[in-house]
């Protein structure tokens, strides 16, 4: 099995101090590459060569979340978010920037392990918890679905032809897909756009209409 490189950056150095010794002394299959408490910091070291970053959200420099994810996601390291907030709004703007998962610092740390071989492998993570937040969220940048239009984002976003979906859903082919339809208008009128199929996935995912990758 390959190691993971693993580098973590948070403005707390108890939660940097306590990540990387439970990474260095229990996460098998993990080694620590670099810390830090800032991106420029991360990325001025080896830190940047790392294949998974925990990044946390609310650095003490004043640098935007989102500018942060994209800044690490651009030199090549995959984000695992690791906050304390499990707001909704926080979350969708750490994926849309970039980020292939969230974890929240009140995870088990077998979570956390599991969120952080997720992502290394290029699977996006959101832990139940947050699963079951997204679902009962009610935000405004939330689509209200139908259930034959949450029934039709389940079975398309997650890889199945327009036909299949029409054949499960018992409709016509066109049916179906003006269901699929009407899902990305909605998500492109709350500002969370979806024209692919993979969008579709991860808004579904985002919004609890789909269980992350396990």
């Amino acid at each position: 099995m390959s190691i993971i490189d693993v580098a973590v950056v948070d403005d707390h150095p108890i939660i940097l101090d306590g990540v990387a010794g439970w990474i260095r002394s229990a996460a098998t299959g993990m080694r620590i590459v670099g810390t830090a408490t800032t991106v420029a910091g991360l990325l001025a070291g080896p830190g940047r060569l790392a294949q998974v970053v925990l990044l946390d959200l609310d650095l003490g420099d004043g640098t935007a979340a989102e500018r942060n994810v994209a800044a690490v996601t651009a030199a090549g390291p995959t984000v695992l978010v690791l906050s304390a907030s499990d707001k909704p709004v926080s979350v969708r703007s750490a994926i849309r920037a970039g980020a292939l998962g969230y974890v929240l610092k009140s995870e088990e740390t077998s979570q956390m392990a599991a969120a952080i071989r997720t992502v290394a492998a290029g699977k996006d993570w959101i832990s139940p918890r947050l699963a079951y937040i997204f679902a009962t969220d009610d935000a405004p940048d939330r689509p209200v679905l139908s259930p034959q239009e949450t029934r039709a984002l389940q079975l398309y976003a997650t890889g199945m032809p327009m036909k299949s979906v029409a054949r499960r859903m018992g409709l016509s082919e066109e049916t179906a897909k003006q269901y699929v339809c009407r899902v990305r208008d909605k998500y492109g009128r709350a500002g969370r756009a979806a024209p692919t199929k993979m969008d579709l996935y991860y808004r579904a995912v985002e919004d609890g209409h789909l269980p992350p990758n396990p």
